[in-house]
């Protein structure tokens, strides 16, 4: 029995249609919200105007949106590449983005111990040490969709 994913494909599409002010709406509500929820991922709305729209139609929007993947296993898949690389304060946005698309506190540890494997131990270790204290600062703010960031 094949296995359906669920996946989110984006109704637009940047090589035909360009930039637009619905394919941004849908980039934002359908996927960067969901991830971030209202945290704006480039500071104070409208603080980098016509970049902070395109880069969120185009990575939010054309990535993120292809089908293939769900949008929680591309989320990991984020996190897992940002702790090889040891990109600490992304890392934070993405373990936030990663507890909003449903991954468990237990489910990204142990992503976090399988890094060992890939990128060494300290490395691996470093990303727990994130992820704790992410979880932590996110029980201590019930309901916040993003904390330590």
């Amino acid at each position: 029995m094949k296995e359906e994913i669920e996946t989110y494909v984006t109704q637009h599409k940047l090589y035909e249609e360009g930039f637009t002010e619905e394919f941004l709406d849908e980039a934002l509500s359908k996927v960067q919200q969901r991830m971030f929820g209202d945290w704006p991922l480039f500071g104070a709305k409208e603080a980098y105007g016509d970049h902070d729209a395109k880069t969120t139609q185009y990575i939010f929007g054309q990535i993120f949106g292809r089908p293939g993947l769900d949008l929680k296993t591309r989320g990991l898949m984020v996190l897992s590449c940002l702790c090889i690389l040891q990109r600490e304060g992304v890392m934070r946005i993405w373990t936030n983005a990663c507890l909003n698309l449903g991954w468990t506190e237990a489910q990204i540890k142990e992503m976090g111990m399988l890094l060992a494997h890939a990128g060494g131990f300290p490395t691996s270790r470093g990303a727990v040490v994130v992820f704790d204290d992410v979880f932590e600062q996110r029980r201590a703010n019930p309901g916040a969709k993003w904390a330590g960031a």
